[in-house]
């Protein structure tokens, strides 16, 4: 890094001319002041490398306005001129904060000398601080790159996944915008679950700057994406948005495979992304393509254990004509039931699994008995009543992760009652696990409302085997709040009612048996 621009401030214009004539022989440009509030009024206007003043300045001495410009511009280089005549010593000249101190009179071979080798000296502590500025700004994207990657590392939700890498990547980057994209090559498109305020996109291979990075491999880094023929403007004009500069790059895989692109847009405070940019951003693509490969593993073993369990539940409920969808009717319910109820996603998981499952001791109930046309004796009751503990055991023997270990124990107390008068286990009020709870509210509605082999009937009434009166039912259900519903669980029932019976109306729920009700309680829900 060389000098560029001088500040000369000197009183005697003799001096200040031939310091001008030396200064502009050895290069750098040159302005000059005949006193300290010309030279000031210079320095807010322009920053200059090296100022030389004269001690004995009018208005503004040389160590006055050297002490006032490192206020406004703390790394500017300062020497100072000074007669023989003068009581200022160089130690107290050096140790105000002068670079270098300039005795008069001088041969003008004699000011060239001095100036170059002060030059020099501006150039090497320029080129050093310049050198630990890169230094630092190398350390603080190290520290950048290993905290992104600890945080991508540890996600694998690919729907927490994906804003979490835009969100750092913009950060990291300085830029305005980032827009990740994942490969489709079955369908040889990209898409974007999210894209900063902008929604989900569908790119086919080869075309816009990240379809053409994602079918070619290679990376792009441009200052202004709409002077490129193939970039498509609709989606700023659309946003009102105007995408400058772009660095696109290919994410690929452990094994070199292109499995998405990362593009961010608009480098904040300069015009483009340079080299280093670049660098960056390939370190951080690795990072991000390793996140998301294992959460892309995560989600296809996800998606086949879900459809395991939900072909378990649909088997099990089948070995009954009538309980058909019973499983998959008492999951949603008692999930409406535990998010009004304020449940955080951890325990709804645990309870759509355990909701799903829990009937899966009804396959140890025998058929004589499960498939009755009729009411139970004392004897088939007690069998039935067994399928609980069957549910139980069973599912113990799957291996749940850790954080569904407790769908067994939820499953399995279905049946408890509020008053402790359920089985299996006779468990009474908050004894009973919570998602057990809902189960119940939820387990109870669907077999009052569905057609059954065996009648209805309450302590005064008897009905048939058709679903129960809608109003009747959820008069039960309120009439057990306390008795064998948990109260708040009732409560929260009766909050979802209409979307619940909105899920599955026209399809287990016909439109007049659910109309009345949910026209009286949320009208707006209905077509």
């Amino acid at each position: 890094m060389s000098v560029e621009t001088i500040l000369i401030a000197e009183a005697d214009p003799t001096v200040r001319r031939i310091m001008a004539e030396v200064v502009n022989s050895l290069g750098p440009a040159c302005q000059t002041a005949a006193n300290g509030r010309d030279a000031l009024n210079l320095i807010r206007k322009k920053d200059f490398d090296i100022v030389i003043a004269g001690l004995d300045l009018p208005e503004t001495d040389g160590l006055s306005l050297m002490s006032e410009i490192k206020q406004l511009k703390g790394e500017a280089s300062f020497v100072i001129i000074s007669g023989y005549d003068q009581e200022y010593s160089y130690e107290r000249i050096i140790g105000a904060g002068a670079h270098c101190f300039i005795k008069k009179p001088l041969t003008t071979m004699e000011l060239g000398r001095k100036l170059k080798r002060i030059f020099g000296e501006w150039e090497l502590a320029a080129d050093n601080r310049r050198l630990l500025r890169k230094q630092t700004e190398l350390t603080e994207r190290l520290t950048a790159l290993l905290d992104l990657s600890a945080d991508l590392t540890s996600e694998l939700d690919f729907d927490r996944l994906f804003p979490l890498i835009i969100g750092k990547v913009t950060e990291a980057m300085a830029a305005e915008r980032t827009s990740l994209y994942v490969i489709d090559w079955e369908t040889r498109e990209l898409w974007t679950k999210v894209a900063e305020q902008v929604g989900e996109i569908r790119v086919p291979l080869g075309q816009g700057i990240s379809g053409r990075v994602s079918q070619t491999g290679q990376g792009l880094n441009v200052a202004d994406a709409w002077q490129l023929p193939y970039f498509n403007r609709k989606y700023d004009e659309k946003h009102n948005f105007r995408t400058k500069s772009v660095l696109c790059l290919p994410i690929t895989n452990r094994v070199g495979e292109r499995i998405g692109v990362i593009q961010v847009i608009n480098k904040k405070g300069r015009d483009r992304f340079d080299q280093d940019d670049e660098t960056f951003l390939k370190g951080l693509t690795y990072q991000v393509g390793i996140a998301l490969e294992n959460a892309l593993l995560h989600e296809e073993l996800k998606l086949s254990f879900d459809r395991s369990i939900s072909t378990l539940s649909a088997t099990v409920d089948a070995r009954h004509p009538l309980t058909a969808g019973h499983s998959q009717r008492v999951t949603e319910y008692s999930l409406l039931i535990a998010r009004d109820m304020g449940q955080g996603e951890e325990e709804l998981e645990v309870l759509k699994y355990a909701a799903l499952l829990h009937d899966i001791g009804k396959i140890g109930i025998r058929d004589e008995v499960l498939l009755k046309n009729g009411s139970f004796t004392p004897e088939e009751r007690a069998e039935m009543n067994t399928h609980p503990t069957k549910t139980r055991l069973i599912l113990d023997n799957f291996h749940f992760p850790r954080r569904l270990r407790e769908v067994p124990k939820i499953a399995a107390h279905h049946h408890e009652k509020y008053n402790g008068q359920g089985y299996p286990d006779g468990l009474k009020d908050e004894g009973i696990p919570l998602g057990s709870r809902i189960m119940a509210v939820a387990d109870v509605f669907d077999a009052l409302t569905s057609r059954r082999d065996y009648p209805k009937y309450t302590a005064t009434e008897t009905f048939n085997c058709d679903p129960m009166p809608l109003p009747k039912a959820i008069s039960i259900m309120e009439s057990e709040a306390g008795n064998h519903f948990d109260p708040k669980a009732v409560a929260a029932f009766l909050n979802i009612l209409p979307q619940a019976l909105l899920l599955f109306r026209g399809d287990h729920f016909k439109a007049d048996y659910v109309d009345e009700i949910i026209r009286t309680v949320a009208p707006r829900l209905l077509p």
